[in-house]
């Protein structure tokens, strides 16, 4: 990756931390985004969020119906994480399949708090790989595992929760990747924010092919329904150079439920 690029994401993450004002820190990262923040359940509660997830690209759509995202409050500080969905792929000019599809574990520590520091920090390792082989030859999930290690800050702005991550994804059967993103949230309604998020992802070199990068506007929204129940919807695209997985939509509609 091109160091100016590099430089030029992390300048307005790291900015950001510094002038954050200390005071209390909404979690604005985290479905139905993509960007995730360094806020966790709380020792012995649970985040469960229930999602259809729609994806469109150049060579076919994918549904993740049910998307399962359980989510558990280890202490304070950590967050133990299965994403579990079913998958329902049309490759283009092919008929449905569904299955079993890309499932992803995570480990996440947050290791500065917003009361001590005014600023939230968090690492999320996660490990993500087809639940079965039978999914991957029929084109609903794709071969090889991935490990994605990230580094996330949150705090507030002004009247905006801003979260940034920055992370870099090891992918085994592919070209690994550097992934930014930068998420800002306002109240805009009696229980409703809006959310705003820009993702960047550079896929490195492979085999002689020059690197690209894609980069996913998302606009959402969290309403609060109850203390237990959200309603999180969101929708974005990629831009960037053309490739078969360019996302050309992106839909996210689901609930969260907490306990």
């Amino acid at each position: 990756m091109e160091k100016a690029r590099l430089i030029t994401w992390l300048k307005p993450v790291f900015m950001t931390t510094l002038t954050l004002s200390a005071v209390s820190v909404w979690a604005v990262g985290g479905p139905p985004l993509v960007t995730d923040d360094p806020d966790t359940p709380g020792d012995g509660h649970w985040e469960i969020n229930l999602a259809t997830i729609t994806q469109r690209t150049a060579t076919g759509y994918s549904v993740a119906a049910p998307d399962a995202d359980i989510n558990y409050g280890l202490g304070n500080q950590i967050q133990l994480k299965a994403d579990l969905p079913w998958t329902f792929a049309q490759p283009s000019g092919q008929p449905w399949n569904s299955g079993p599809g890309f499932a992803n574990y995570g480990v996440k520590w947050r290791f500065v708090d917003e009361d001590d520091a005014g600023v939230s920090v968090s690492t999320y390792p996660q490990y993500a790989h087809s639940l079965s082989t039978t999914s991957i030859n029929r084109g609903i999930a794709p071969a090889g595992g991935q490990f994605f290690l990230p580094l996330e800050i949150a705090g507030k702005l002004g009247e905006f929760d801003v979260d940034g991550e920055i992370g870099r994804n090891f992918v085994q059967d592919g070209p690994n990747q550097w992934e930014f993103g930068l998420v800002a949230g306002h109240e805009c309604g009696p229980d409703v924010e809006c959310l705003i998020e820009i993702h960047d992802t550079y896929s490195e070199l492979l085999g002689g092919h020059p690197g690209s990068t894609q980069t996913l506007l998302n606009l959402g929204m969290n309403w609060k329904l109850t203390e237990s129940l959200t309603v999180l919807a969101a929708a974005g695209r990629e831009f960037g150079p053309p490739s078969p997985d360019q996302l050309k939509t992106l839909i996210y509609l689901g609930i969260q439920i907490t306990r």
